[in-house]
């Protein structure tokens, strides 16, 4: 029985209590207000609880009584701020479902009553203290009524409370604007944007004497500018531009800020490219230029010593960056430079100095696609500006362009970095975009710019390089590495590398191969080490003068091989960067110069022989492919095949007698993983388990380097003997019955992701391809561990730990491309194997155990292979496991995503506050192989070189995926995977998916029965809802469904009713969409242009006028109170 409680009386749940308890409830609204807010948590519930009452028992008069609360003046700012937040939480939410039923909750309360309460929260504005929650509650209850043309006085009211010139109430004009400001209109409203827009500029004019109201129109007009159509806004854009630069020097409530922000969002509308010029235009007058440019000046004085400066300049520098791009799109509706040019380019010559990583990448992005636009490159301006930023590119590709300071001040880059980024991965992304930015510009400038290009390479390797290279940074050489191998490549490429150029090269290599032979005679310091990495680095960049200069070769290799040969039975970890360098580049030099080393072949494999003692047992599984490569260079294919079976032999014997392929237990017990680990023992590398892994881990690296390397088939037998993997073994150790035979010391954290990989996770970046060709400090590895590591000059227990995480990470990891090379290289020969069926199944067994962070790499480096590289001869060889993976995927996926939802409460996913580590690590995890699950399906179907960006509407569908998918089940189970992903929440994975099923829908067409056309139809819709608000995502997604319904609905008259299912569509529209689309031939529709299809489909399904803004960012940074559901 449910009993109320109010005054301390309990009441039985029937009509008369439920009168009684309202009548209360009424008495005491403001102490219940109140009390929501107390510091008091049992306060806090009893009152939350007694609202929720309230609006179960008369909704319609609980949000009248609130509306009146808030409207009367003689309430407390916090009873009435209170009545605000639970109308407005009354009616929105951001999850779709629950918004629809709160909408249909508000409208099911009778007109008049409606009208009582939008009265009384429109009496509120100008009377509540700062921010108005009136101005939230009136965009909440604009979001439901206005669609449906209900509350149509609203905006003309709203409007006059700004620009009547009776309104003396700034307080009223404020919360006017704010309430404009969230309330977001369709650009279809035309005859409601123009006075909207009117009076947000009149409240941004010098005559407004509130800087409340300024700031608020500033706010407003950042709001919806992007929804004014370009003719509305042409006719105000100046009077908005002017009035924008004038608060760009107001301090007074960071009004400065929002002002540039605001003019952000105008330089950085996406419209037809002509329509946009008049805004570029208007920006670049004198008196517009000239304030944001003083602006941004002041504000780089003072931005090192002050973090809202800082953040001021940010937003300067964001708005010119966006004005430069949008510039180049114009450019050529222009018909002249726009005026103050040559001071916007000095400017961004200003920002690309910058100490700023954040900065700098964001001014290299305008750089680049100046200099690689046509006409902008051959400016006069733009010409004059070239010289002083090609010489300062290697600063600006450097993490830190400053002078090197004093250990007692801290580095401008460092602090700076600190504000911009959480950690040091995101820091090193955000450092990666600068320096790609930078490479595009060399590529871009070189064909006019060569000589200067070549003038900063001359300076840096006769000044830094060879004269003082004890005084170049680590930083340092890797971006001169990177310059040079830029400026090589795009001379050859362009044809700018003339005999004297060459000649040029190549002094340069020999003066840096002299340096190098000098520093390396002489070494006894890990600094010398480490220095000699830095001068292999830049030699590595100068390889292509062997093409013109085969007779380097030999003394290149004869440098390489006494490198390899220094003693190094201390385990010193700078010398095995340096021999682990050495072997990258005699790899790199037998793989890209065929030709020029062909001749010295037999040195070569003197050379593999003669330093193979000097070298770890890594390092020689790492030499193997190195001879691979050298297999490709034999007379005959006889000499090949006997070649390279002579150099894999002992790796290919050791996979098939190894003693972990049996079971699961066999593999957790040989590797050493169910016994108490014994640092010390493989410290002193007399561990047998140390020995079993070791032998392991290097057999199957020489494999994989010798599969990348190979050009040739290999008999029949060697390939069933590389297949002899122990999958099942690998996959069944996350099993609990053999994951519980670890070891305790161990425990089930040897299992799970080890630190590197959970923050490369989180950063999106790839956790493969963690090595640097330079040689750099690998992650712990207890094959080439230090011995000075650990405690007591030792290995830890802790440094076991992380050890056999990652020997498990990367035994899985080679064999996952070991199997997918295999599939790939030898596909004649694989898959014409009897028993290939059998090995195929193999790779599928215990996945199910696998977790989702090592499961992708499966579907990556595995079985898209095994699928892809099928002939079509053989194709019923893989048709059980595409059924059997393409189910799994679908399963994990909906399982996982699911999980990850009920694990995030409501309050969870719709607050401001910032996700755990936890759950950003589970969310990226999923991400992560949503995509590569939507890339698996792209490669089947579309083939590995499909790109979205150069997608044609006839795109090819592979031959393995034609035959494949004449099987009914086959074809169901990818559309059912498609659907998924199109829905699951990563709109990367969405989009990618996209193509696919444009692909399938016309060409498949036939295929489809009803019931699937109307699933994809739903399924596409759910997309649509989801990604709404994604401008990347949107677009694709409505041409996705104006192709299904175009389609399919000629024959399926199902699909005209999920339309008008669709909650909040126009039926007139939908109507009209329906006829034209049964009024003319498909085949015509299907070649409408793919922005037309996308505004015919928005014009049909995102009909809702208004938007109203959660969570809004206020101008600190922080969430605006009340911005919560």
């Amino acid at each position: 029985m449910l009993y109320y409680k109010a005054n301390g009386f309990y009441f039985r749940d029937n009509a008369f209590a439920r009168i009684v308890y309202l009548f209360l409830f009424m008495a005491e609204i403001a102490q219940i207000l109140e009390k929501t807010v107390s510091a008091s948590y049992a306060d806090q519930e009893l009152a939350l609880t007694a609202l929720n009452d309230a609006s179960q028992i008369n909704f319609p008069e609980f949000i009248h009584q609130l509306a009146v609360a808030l409207s009367d003046a003689g309430n407390s700012p916090i009873v009435r701020r209170a009545a605000g937040l639970q109308i407005k939480n009354a009616l929105v939410s951001r999850e779709q479902a629950l918004s629809d039923q709160k909408r249909n909750r508000w409208l099911s309360i009778p007109a008049e009553l409606r009208d009582v309460s939008k009265r009384c929260v429109l009496q509120s504005l100008g009377t509540e203290t700062r921010p108005s929650v009136a101005a939230q509650c009136i965009a909440a209850i604009a979001c439901i009524e206005l669609p449906s043309n209900q509350w149509p006085e609203l905006l003309d009211r709203l409007v006059a409370n700004v620009t009547s010139d009776e309104t003396d109430n700034a307080l009223l004009r404020e919360a006017s604007l704010e309430a404009l400001g969230y309330i977001g209109l369709d650009m279809a409203e035309k005859q409601r944007i123009g006075p909207v827009l009117a009076a947000i500029v009149r409240g941004m004019q010098r005559e407004e004497s509130s800087v409340y109201v300024r700031l608020a129109a500033t706010k407003a007009l950042s709001e919806i500018v992007d929804w004014v159509a370009t003719r509305t806004l042409e006719e105000h854009v100046d009077a908005i531009v002017d009035a924008t630069c004038a608060f760009l020097q107001t301090a007074e409530l960071n009004l400065y800020e929002e002002a540039a922000k605001c003019l952000w969002k105008i330089a950085s509308r996406k419209c037809a490219k002509t329509a946009e010029t008049p805004i570029v235009v208007s920006m670049f007058r004198d008196g517009p230029m000239r304030q944001i440019l003083t602006a941004a000046n002041l504000a780089a004085d003072v931005s090192s010593s002050s973090y809202e400066h800082y953040k001021y300049l940010k937003a300067l520098c964001d708005l010119l960056c966006a004005l430069g791009l949008h510039l180049a799109d114009v450019w050529s509706y222009v018909m002249k430079p726009p005026p103050n040019f040559s001071l916007y380019l000095a400017a961004l010559s200003a920002f690309f100095r910058h100490p700023s990583i954040y900065i700098r990448a964001e001014t290299a992005q305008v750089l680049a696609t100046f200099y690689g636009h046509e006409r902008i490159s051959k400016n006069a301006d733009f010409l004059t500006s070239i010289p002083p930023l090609i010489h300062f590119l290697p600063k600006a590709m450097s993490k830190s362009c400053c002078a090197a300071s004093s250990t007692a001040q801290q580095d401008p880059t460092e602090q700076y970095s600190q504000l911009d980024y959480e950690g040091e991965v995101e820091c090193q992304r955000e450092y990666i975009r600068l320096r790609d930015h930078c490479l595009r510009i060399i590529r871009e400038c070189a064909q006019d710019h060569f000589e200067k290009l070549m003038a900063v390479m001359r300076d840096w390797i006769a000044n830094r390089c060879v004269r003082i290279p004890e005084n170049v940074p680590p930083d340092e050489w890797e971006v001169m590495k990177r310059l040079i191998t830029a400026v090589l490549q795009t001379s050859f490429s362009l044809d700018l590398a003339t005999p004297e150029v060459r000649k040029e090269y190549l002094a340069y290599f020999d003066a840096v191969f002299h340096c190098s032979v000098r520093i390396s005679s002489s070494m006894h310091s890990a600094k010398q080490q480490r220095l000699l990495n830095g001068l292999l680095s830049i030699l590595s960049a100068l390889f292509p003068i062997f093409n013109d200069c085969p007779e380097r070769i030999p003394i290149m290799l004869d440098h390489l091989k006494s490198l390899l040969m220094i003693d190094n039975s201390k385990q010193d970890m700078d010398i095995m960067a340096t021999k682990r360098h050495s072997i990258a580049l005699l790899l790199k030099i037998v793989s890209f110069f065929s030709q020029a080393i062909k001749p010295y072949g037999h040195s070569l494999l003197e050379l593999v022989q003669s330093v193979t003692p000097f070298v770890s047992m890594m390092q020689r599984a790492n030499l193997v492919p190195i001879l691979a490569a050298l297999s490709n260079l034999a007379y005959s294919v006889d000499a090949q095949a006997t070649f390279l079976s002579t150099s894999i032999k002992l790796d290919i014997d050791f996979i098939e007698n190894e003693p972990f392929s049996t079971s699961p237990s066999n593999f957790l017990l040989h590797s050493g993983l169910t016994a108490m680990p014994d640092p010390m023992a493989v410290m002193n590398q007399q561990c047998p388990f140390y020995q079993n892994r070791l032998n392991l881990k290097a057999s199957l690296t020489a494999l994989e380097g010798v599969l990348g390397q190979i050009n040739v088939t290999s008999e029949e037998g060697e390939t069933k003997q590389m297949m002899n993997m122990f999958f099942g073994c690998l996959n069944l150790i996350y099993d609990p019955r053999n994951s519980s035979l670890i070891h305790v010391v161990y425990g089930q954290s040897v299992l799970e992701m080890g630190s590197s990989e959970r923050l490369m996770l989180v950063s999106s970046l790839n956790p493969d391809g963690m090595e640097k060709e330079n040689g750099g400090r690998k992650g712990a590895d207890e094959f080439e561990s230090s011995q000075s590591s650990g405690t007591n000059g030792g290995i830890s227990t802790t440094d076991s730990t992380i050890f056999m995480r990652r020997f498990i990470r990367e035994i899985t990891d080679l064999i996952q491309s070991i199997v997918g090379l295999v599939c790939a290289r030898f596909y004649r020969d694989f898959y014409a194997i009897s028993d290939v069926a059998d090995a195929i199944e193999r790779v599928y067994v215990g996945i199910e155990c696998v977790p989702d962070f090592r499961f992708r790499f499966w579907i990556k480096r595995t079985w898209s292979r095994i699928v892809c590289s099928c002939p079509t001869a053989r194709s019923d060889i893989v048709l059980d496991f595409l059924k059997k993976t393409t189910k799994h995927m679908q399963k994990r996926l909906v399982e996982q995503w699911e999980l990850l939802k009920r694990r995030q409460s409501p309050d969870e996913v719709y607050s401001d506050t910032e996700p755990t580590e936890e759950e950003m690590i589970a969310e990226s995890t999923m991400s992560l192989l949503s995509r590569e699950c939507a890339l698996f399906v792209s490669t089947f179907i579309l083939g590995d070189s499909f790109s979205p960006k150069n997608a044609k509407k006839d795109a090819l569908v592979t031959q393995i995926a034609q035959v494949l998918l004449m099987d009914k089940e086959v074809f169901l189970d990818i559309l059912g995977l498609l659907a998924k992903l199109i829905t699951c929440p990563d709109s990367q994975a969405a989009v990618k998916c996209v193509p696919i099923l444009n692909v399938l829908t016309i060409n498949y067409d036939n295929s489809f029965e009803e019931q699937t056309a109307v699933q994809m139809l739903i399924h596409a819709l759910q997309s649509l809802q989801m990604y709404v608000s994604d401008e990347l995502a949107a677009g694709p997604i409505l041409t996705l469904i104006f192709n299904i319904y175009s389609t399919f609905r000629p024959r399926y008259p199902a699909l005209l009713d999920v339309l008008r299912q669709i909650p909040n569509c126009m039926p007139d529209n939908i109507e009209q969409f329906d006829q034209r689309i049964m009024g003319t031939q498909s085949n015509d529709e299907s070649k409408l242009h793919d922005k037309i299809k996308r505004d015919l489909m928005r014009k049909v399904l995102i009909s809702r006028k208004v938007k109203v803004h959660h969570g809004r960012k206020g101008s600190n940074g922080t969430a605006e109170d009340g911005e919560m559901d």
